[in-house]
Formats: structure tokens, sequence, C-alpha cells
């Protein structure tokens, strides 16, 4: 009996720990956030708490990253993740900016970074705008590499919101998006030093069994996770049209834990709508148990792609930080005066640096930020500088 008691309390204590390993990401589109009401005309506007209610369901969905579409500017991405907590992050791409010159349907990520850490993140600019005279990626891929802090498992999320629209060019454009994402993604898995941990992620505008995402799919490179029996990811129609798809190499996905977080009913979607979006979440579960690939490495583009750079204006000297990449910063005390104590984070490594300011800061690219602190004199290029704070 006794023995029969130390088995079962192994069980338990194995079981606890495999729950506490895994942990979910997932992707929602949340429909014009922040832009003018008129683009929601069929529903009441979203209000404050709407904003903090959006950012209490990532957290009651249990995700500790999520892609998100249809966001315009960081300022709504902002109070969302308020809503979440303060450990919640944003980081956007700079595409999709409208011709009115005031609203925007950039993509990006949505943060815990209690529970994962941002290591790089850049904007694939490097992609074709147009193929065969034909414009595509209004919205440019976001890619960001993140390191779970439980268990050290590090993997690499591609946001897409591909074209939108049922007719004939709008499925070509999607196709040309589909084909061009795809070649980059080949290269990387091409490459025998690149870490195989890859999701893509986000709004196709079309169904599972579309080009899209068979394109991505096609030789094995992408594996499908769409589940036994998906719901409807959208309100207006009966189609799952966001998808999570994740690299053959990646052995945490679970596929059997693709979830649509769909509502039933006439009132409580349209309280939904109200409240979150025209679309519902989608996530998986990723089961892990450390880093499978110690020796890979995530693949990093040229400078300008690179958000914590392209999407930090205000770390010129005249500006004012931006709170995705420089935290706690009050504005009162910027630009930081030589002597400031301050701390850094850099993409190149998950530890922090802290001393005294010793040059002014540059005012864009090409720069040093050059510190005196415990480690002695350190100076770092500052395009490879993602976190700036005070301490």
């Amino acid at each position: 009996m006794k023995l029969l008691r130390c088995l079962l309390v192994a069980l338990f204590a194995s079981l606890s720990l495999l729950a506490q390993t895994n942990f979910r990401i997932g992707s929602w589109n949340l429909e014009f956030l922040g832009a003018d009401a008129s683009f929601r005309r069929d529903t009441p506007p979203r209000d404050d708490a709407d904003y903090a209610a959006i950012g209490k369901k990532l957290v009651e969905l249990g995700l500790c990253v999520v892609a998100v579409q249809e966001i315009n500017g960081e300022a709504p991405l902002l109070q969302v993740a308020a809503g979440a907590g303060p450990a919640w992050r944003v980081l956007l791409g700079t595409s999709g900016g409208w011709d009115d010159g005031k609203t925007a349907q950039n993509i990006g990520f949505v943060y815990d970074s209690a529970a994962v850490e941002l290591l790089q993140a850049e904007e694939l600019l490097q992609l074709p705008r147009k193929v065969d005279d034909v414009p595509i990626f209004h919205r440019v891929p976001v890619t960001a590499c993140f390191r779970h802090k439980a268990t050290g498992a590090d993997f690499r999320l591609v946001t897409v919101h591909l074209k939108a629209g049922q007719k004939d060019p709008d499925a070509v454009k999607r196709k040309l998006e589909a084909t061009q994402l795809g070649l980059w993604l080949e290269g990387l898995r091409r490459d025998a030093h690149e870490d195989g941990d890859v999701f893509v992620l986000g709004d196709f505008n079309c169904n599972f069994d579309s080009e899209p995402p068979r394109l991505l799919a096609a030789n094995g490179a992408m594996a499908d996770l769409r589940g036994s029996a998906p719901k409807a990811s959208i309100l207006h129609f009966d189609e799952t049209i966001d998808h999570i798809l994740a690299a053959a190499a990646c052995a945490e996905a679970d596929p059997r834990s693709f979830t649509v977080h769909a509502v039933e009913g006439a009132a409580a979607r349209q309280a939904w709508r109200k409240t979150y979006s025209d679309h519902f979440p989608v996530s998986v579960t990723l089961l892990a148990n450390g880093d499978d690939d110690p020796g890979a490495a995530f693949t990093i583009g040229a400078p300008e792609q690179r958000l914590p750079l392209s999407r930090r204006p205000a770390l010129a000297a005249t500006q004012s930080p931006s709170p995705a990449a420089v935290n706690l910063v009050p504005a009162g005390q910027w630009p930081l005066a030589v002597g400031a104590r301050i701390e850094l984070e850099t993409i190149d490594t998950s530890r922090s640096y802290s001393g005294r300011l010793l040059a002014p800061l540059p005012t864009g690219p090409g720069g040093w930020v050059v510190i005196d602190g415990p480690d002695g004199r350190l100076a770092f290029p500052f395009e490879r500088i993602r976190l700036l704070r005070l301490p």
C-alpha cells in the first residue's frame, strides 16, 4: 500500500509538472481596434471597459503570446495590454496604413513578458510588394522570436493578414502572398543552423482548403493545426479563416489542441461583437519540456527590418519613448541625460546591463550607447538595443 501511494504521488507530480510546462499561443483579428467607429457602424462603439475586457479575455484564455491583426496604431493595443496586466507588452509592424492618413490595419503581437521573453522581431520588408504588376502585402508579415521562461523552449511566430475579399483578384493576391512567404520560410528550412520551431498564424481570409494554407503546407513544410472539427472563426459566415500552421520540425505543437474560442446564440454573438471583434480568437497548446534544439539559432534580417529600431523613432533624442520598446521612462526624463543610470537589453542576449550613461543617446541608427557599470565600460550598437529603461 505504501508503494502504491508513492507511485500515485509521483504520477500526480509528473502530471502537475507537465501542466506547468504546457502553454498556449494564439491569433486574434480585433476588427479595426482603435479606428474610427464608422468602420463598425453596425455595432455600438467600444469604450474603455471594452478595451480592458479584451485584455482580460487574453488572460482568461490562458494565452501568453497572441498574434493580432487590424490594429489602428499602438495606443489602442496598449490599452488592451493594460487590461491584461502590467507584464503585458505590444509589438506592431509599420505597414497597413490607409490612404486617408489616419486609419491603419497594423499587425503584430501582444505578449506576457512574465511568461515569455522577446528575443527579436522584424517586419519582412524584403518580401516583394508587387508580383507581375499585382500589388501584394498591404500588411507586411511580422515575425518575432520568443523564449518561454519556465521551460527555455524558444520559437518563431509569423503573423499574417492576407488580402481580404471574395472576388477572383483577391484570391490571386492571397495566393501570391502565400507563395512569397513560403519562399522565405523555405529559405529558413534549408538552413541547417536555423531553429525549426516556426508557426504561421493570423487572418488568412480563406478556409483551410484554399490555396494559401495548402501552399504553405506543401511538401510537408508546415502542418495544418486545424483540429478535428473547427468552428467558424468569424461571425459573418460559417468558415474558419483564422489559422495556425506549424513547421513540420516543430515537435511541441499539439494539433489536437487547436481551438476556435467561439460563442453561440444571437444575443451572445451580438454582445461579443460590441466588446471584442467580428472574429473569434484561435489558439493551440505547445507541449514544452525545454529547448529541444539548443544549438539552433534564429536568423534576423537587415537593421531596417528590425522592429525594435523601426518601431521606435521615439528613441531619437528629440522624441518621447515608445512604450513598446522603451519601458518605464517618464516623459519628463526623456531624453536621458548623460550621467543617468539606465538598464538596457539587446536582441543578442537575454541578460540585462545597467550603468551610468557616458554619452548622449544617438539620434538614429549607426550610433552607440555607452555605459559604465558593474561590468566596466560597455558600448552597444544602437540598432541592437531592444529595451531601455530606468532601474
